[in-house]
């Protein structure tokens, strides 16, 4: 599902640990979560690059995910290689209808509905990029 949104100069990556570890999740709205990030990650570097997906188990304490309890949990990052956000977009990311899209090239809901879905299912969404360096979206997840 994940090639299909790439183009030729993109490349992506797994890594994914094979921990005994799960997350109570509804599967078709985190494919398609899953799936907005990497198309935005895509997007994000028009000349090409590579977009890393990586999964393992965390040990959160409250300083990590100030939003959530401390525990154990499922994080899912997705991880490009392209333009970064500026401080002032990156405040602005999770806000319902905000793109840095050309009008007709995205609706500024894609971040936002995946931040509603992942807090809704217990966990949290951290975003960090610097522009010229990339951008990296890590879901947390409580274990099950």
């Amino acid at each position: 599902m994940l090639s299909r949104a790439r183009n030729r100069s993109t490349h992506i990556e797994l890594a994914l640990q094979t921990a005994d570890a799960f997350a109570s999740v509804d599967a078709a709205r985190f494919e398609a979560a899953l799936l907005n990030l990497v198309v935005n990650a895509v997007d994000a570097m028009p000349t090409g690059g590579t977009v890393t997906v990586t999964t393992d188990i965390v040990e959160a304490d409250a300083g990590m995910t100030p939003a959530l309890p401390a525990g154990q949990y499922v994080r899912t990052s997705v991880s490009d290689t392209g333009t970064g956000m500026s401080g002032d977009v990156l405040a602005r990311a999770f806000e319902p209808f905000f793109t840095t899209k050309q009008p007709g090239k995205g609706t500024g809901l894609g971040l936002s509905q995946v931040y509603g879905f992942i807090t809704q299912s217990g966990g949290d969404v951290h975003l960090s990029s610097e522009v010229g360096k990339g951008t990296t979206v890590d879901l947390y997840l409580p274990v099950a």
